[in-house]
Order: C-alpha cells, then sequence, then structure tokens
C-alpha cells in the first residue's frame, strides 16, 4: 500500500494547481504550497528554509502593493510567450533575494493586465519600472533582457539602494 503524506506552506498568490514530479504532487491550494511524498516520509517545509517568492500583482492589487509599498519597488512586466522574459525572470528572482527587505520586486504579467499596460506605456517586453514614494522613477524603465550586473546599476541608480 502506498502512503501520502503532505506538507503546506503559506505563500502569497493562491491557485489551485499541482504537479507530480519524481514521486512528489507540488503545487498549491488554497494559497498554501503543497509538497506530498508518495511511499511515506514528507519532507519537511518549514518556514524558516523557505525561499523568498517575488509577488504576482494585478490591476486590483498594484496600487496596494506598488504604490502603497513605503520602499522603491522594481516592477517586472512579462508574457509568458516572450523569450527574453524568461530570461530575465531568474535575474529578477535573484534580486528579489539578495536585496531582501531593501526593495520590493513584483511582476506584472501583461496579456492579463492590459490597463496596467497602457497606463505605464509598455511597449516592449520585458519591461522593468521602478517605483518610489509611490510613483514611477522618471527615467526608470527599461525594455529588454538585462544582465545581472546591470540590474544592480540600475536599481541603484533609480532607487538609490547599493547593490547587495
Amino acid at each position: 500500500m502506498t502512503m501520502m503524506t503532505m506538507t503546506t506552506m503559506p505563500t502569497m498568490k493562491s491557485t489551485s494547481s499541482a504537479r507530480v514530479n519524481d514521486g512528489r504532487v507540488n503545487g498549491r491550494v488554497n494559497g498554501a504550497v503543497v509538497v506530498a511524498r508518495r511511499g511515506g516520509g514528507a519532507r519537511a517545509r518549514g518556514v524558516e528554509t523557505a525561499t523568498r517568492a517575488v509577488t504576482d500583482v494585478d490591476e486590483a492589487t498594484f496600487d496596494a502593493e506598488v504604490v502603497g509599498a513605503g520602499k522603491p519597488v522594481l516592477v517586472d512586466f512579462w508574457a509568458s510567450w516572450c523569450g527574453p522574459c524568461k530570461l530575465i525572470s531568474k535575474i529578477v528572482d535573484k534580486a528579489e533575494k539578495e536585496y531582501g527587505d531593501a526593495i520590493k520586486v513584483v511582476k506584472v504579467e501583461c496579456d492579463a493586465n492590459p490597463t496596467l499596460v497602457e497606463k505605464y506605456s509598455v511597449y516592449g517586453l520585458p519591461t522593468l519600472i521602478m517605483f518610489k514614494d509611490g510613483a514611477e522613477v522618471e527615467g526608470s524603465k527599461n525594455e529588454g533582457a538585462i544582465s545581472y550586473d546591470k540590474l544592480k546599476a540600475w536599481v541603484e541608480t533609480h532607487s538609490g539602494v547599493p547593490p547587495p
């Protein structure tokens, strides 16, 4: 008889998808990450071992998460079909982890949020925009892929936060 155990961990985004990989079922259910391992012996995933995650925002949450953040916010406008967006995704994730609480990093999926795309004149993807004190930092819009070293210089220039 196969036994399955589950461990959950709170996350920012609520979905109800799961995938099976190497005998484990991984996914999100009602806002919690679910990691189940077949054959017993659940792998412990406590908050202390959790990695930070970039927040996904949409038209309904943008003002609260970005404009009202109270610290500089790097916004990554992206699309699932965009090759360069996939290239910088790991770079943006790395920045979120390394800058810690000094800046906030969020992602906006363009196809699902046309009002934000129009409001911030996002014409090319990926587009990075820095927000500070509740407003877009003038001249901070960066269209196209960027290296991590250039991203760190861009963040310092437009947020005033030094590189980690």
